[in-house]
């Protein structure tokens, strides 16, 4: 067995232990950048993981010099790669998939390749288990790839499974026209959820705040889906009470950067 393997195991025991009296109707969980604490960020290992274990997760989308979807956050190759500092628009697949993009974590994951968008999907389609949800940060695309990002939910049927989040308005207005199963996301403060509920346009609500089971049921009555979003590892966002509030808000998902930490915590509150 190798280290990576090695490692995934120890993680499926450790998840299969803390939620074996999970809920089935508990939100499903959305790592951040995949299981980021445990693999490096955005890459084939850190989303195995994540369906091994029946979690979701977010990932960011860019573009290379030779218009092939990619999935790093950064726009410069310096902080998860051992590339030169230059950005992903810069170079080609080619030069990009030369690159180590898992030794700066932890030599065991070193030869790591930077994903492609068809990689992460073929992934999801073979290895995903019952509901999932995966949000697609666009950091950068163009038209041509606007398609192609269309073109391979088409390929994978992964509509349902998937939301993009973070591009302009226009941008998701050319993504509809494409294909309008493509389904939008949008980060909404509680002052705004009123008005955006009125234009009828965004199919999943990235809430901002902690919601209250009236506010999620009255997004969801609209036919939304509810995300909260609570990326991030500032000490308030590893926060137990906050996570019970918004299990028990009703939402459908939860964008987070603790995932088997929020999953154990889950197990030990009675409904």
């Amino acid at each position: 067995m190798t280290i990576i393997n090695l490692l995934r195991f120890k993680i499926i025991l450790l998840f299969i232990v803390s939620v074996s009296t999970t809920l089935a109707a508990d939100p499903v969980l959305v790592a951040h950048r995949g299981m980021l604490r445990h693999a490096p960020e955005n890459t084939l290992p850190a989303f195995s993981v994540c369906l091994d274990l029946g979690v979701g997760f977010e990932l960011d989308i860019r573009t290379t010099k030779d218009g092939e979807l990619v999935i790093i956050h950064d726009d410069n190759l310096e902080r998860t790669t051992n590339g030169p500092n230059r950005s992903v628009r810069d170079v080609t697949l080619a030069e990009a998939r030369k690159l180590d993009a898992g030794s700066w974590f932890h030599s065991s994951f070193k030869g790591t390749k930077i994903p492609t968008m068809e990689e992460v999907f073929r992934l999801i389609k073979e290895r995903k288990r019952g509901t999932t949800i995966i949000a697609l940060n666009i950091k950068q695309l163009n038209p041509d790839g606007e398609k192609e990002l269309v073109h391979l939910l088409e390929k994978y049927d992964l509509f349902k499974d998937c939301f993009a989040f973070d591009q302009s308005a226009e941008m998701s207005k050319r993504l509809k026209k494409i294909n309008s199963q493509f389904r939008i996301g949008q980060n909404v403060s509680r002052k705004g959820v009123d008005d955006r509920l009125g234009e009828d346009f965004l199919d999943v609500f990235m809430v901002t705040f902690t919601p209250t089971k009236a506010e999620v049921d009255k997004i969801r009555e609209r036919g939304k889906q509810v995300v909260y979003n609570f990326g991030g590892t500032l000490k308030g966002r590893r926060n137990p009470g906050t996570w019970n509030k918004a299990r028990e808000a009703g939402i459908d998902g939860m964008l987070i950067d603790y995932p088997l930490e929020c999953r154990r915590v889950w197990r030990n509150v009675k409904p």
